[in-house]
C-alpha cells in the first residue's frame, strides 16, 4: 500500500468483522505500571490508554494478517472471499426499489465499480455494495435527472442483504451478475447507452470517483460467464469474471483525481 493518499471508502464493520475473525488485534497493548503499596505493601496495577491506529496501519495490518487469502491475482480459481486490487473506481447511489425492510439501508446503499485485466488478459469486473455513509469527502444531493433502474434490483437487493445465501427471483448465478454489472455500468442512462459510454457524470444517481485507487473487498459471488451465452457490447463487451460483494476499504493514491458528479457537476446530455 502506498504511503501518500486518502481514503475515499471505509467500512468500520467490516473491519471489525474481518479483524474479530481472523484473530487481528488492532490496539496496542496496554502498557501497565507497578507501584508499591503504602510502605512497599501490596501491589497497584495501572494501565495507560491504548494508542489509537490511523484507518492506513490498520488496513496494513489486516492485509499482514490475512496473508495470501486476501487475493491479488484475479485468475486464482474461485470461488474467492477477500480480494484487493488496484485502478480507477465509480460510485453511484444504488436504485433498490421494492425492498421491505429497514427503510434507512433503502436509502443508503451504493455500487462501487472497479474493473481490472488478470495477467492472463481476463476482464474482471467488480459491483461491490456498501453503505453511502462509509464514504469520505462526498455529499450527494437530490438528482435532478431521473433515468433507468434495473427490474432486477430485488433481486440485487436479496443477494447483497443475505450475502449470496439467497436467490428467490428465479436468476441463475451468471444472468444475476450480469444484472448487477448493469447496475454499475448503466443505471441512470436517459438516452442512447452508448451517449452515456464511459461518461458516468452524465448519469443520475452516480456520486463520484477516483483514479489510481487500491481497493479490498468481501466477495459474496464470484461468477465466471460462459462466453458463448452473452454477446454483450458497449462497457458491457470483454466481460469475463464477475465478482460481487462489499467494499472494506477504498484508497486514491492520488487525491486530486477524486471527482464529485452531484449537483452542479451533474453533466445533463441534450435532448433530456
Amino acid at each position: 500500500m502506498k504511503t501518500a493518499g486518502r481514503f475515499v471508502y471505509w467500512s468500520d464493520r467490516l473491519i471489525e468483522e474481518v479483524t474479530d475473525s481472523n484473530g487481528v488485534r488492532l490496539d496496542s497493548p496496554v502498557k501497565s505500571a507497578v507501584k508499591l503499596g503504602v510502605g512497599g505493601v501490596g501491589l497497584e496495577l495501572s494501565g495507560q490508554d491504548r494508542e489509537k491506529k490511523t484507518s492506513f496501519e490498520i488496513a496494513k495490518k489486516v492485509m499482514r494478517k490475512l496473508g495470501n487469502d486476501l487475493v491479488s491475482d484475479l485468475d486464482t480459481l474461485g470461488p474467492l472471499r477477500f480480494v484487493r486490487g488496484e485502478g480507477t473506481v465509480e460510485v453511484a447511489k444504488f436504485q433498490w426499489w421494492g425492498y421491505t425492510g429497514d427503510p434507512e439501508v433503502l436509502r443508503e446503499t451504493c455500487v462501487v465499480h472497479a474493473r481490472t485485466v488478470s495477467k492472463r488478459g481476463r476482464r474482471v469486473d467488480l459491483c461491490l455494495f456498501g453503505s453511502i455513509k462509509n464514504l469520505r469527502g462526498y455529499v450527494t444531493t437530490e438528482d435532478e435527472v431521473e433515468g433507468w433502474t434495473s427490474s432486477a434490483a430485488p433481486a440485487i437487493g436479496e443477494l447483497i442483504s443475505s450475502r449470496g445465501a439467497t436467490n428467490s427471483d428465479g436468476y441463475d448465478d451468471e444472468s444475476l451478475a450480469v444484472e448487477a454489472l448493469k447496475i454499475a455500468l448503466y443505471q441512470g442512462i436517459y438516452t442512447n447507452e452508448s451517449e452515456h459510454e464511459g461518461r458516468p457524470e452524465t448519469r443520475a444517481f452516480t456520486i463520484g470517483g477516483a483514479d489510481s485507487c487500491e481497493y479490498a473487498a468481501l466477495i459474496y459471488k464470484d461468477v465466471a460467464l460462459t462466453r458463448s451465452r452473452w454477446n454483450h457490447d458497449l462497457d458491457m463487451r470483454g466481460a469475463d469474471r464477475i465478482l460481487i460483494g462489499a467494499p472494506i476499504w477504498v484508497r486514491t493514491s492520488q487525491p486530486e483525481t477524486i471527482r464529485h458528479y452531484f449537483g452542479a457537476n451533474r453533466i445533463v446530455l441534450p435532448g433530456r
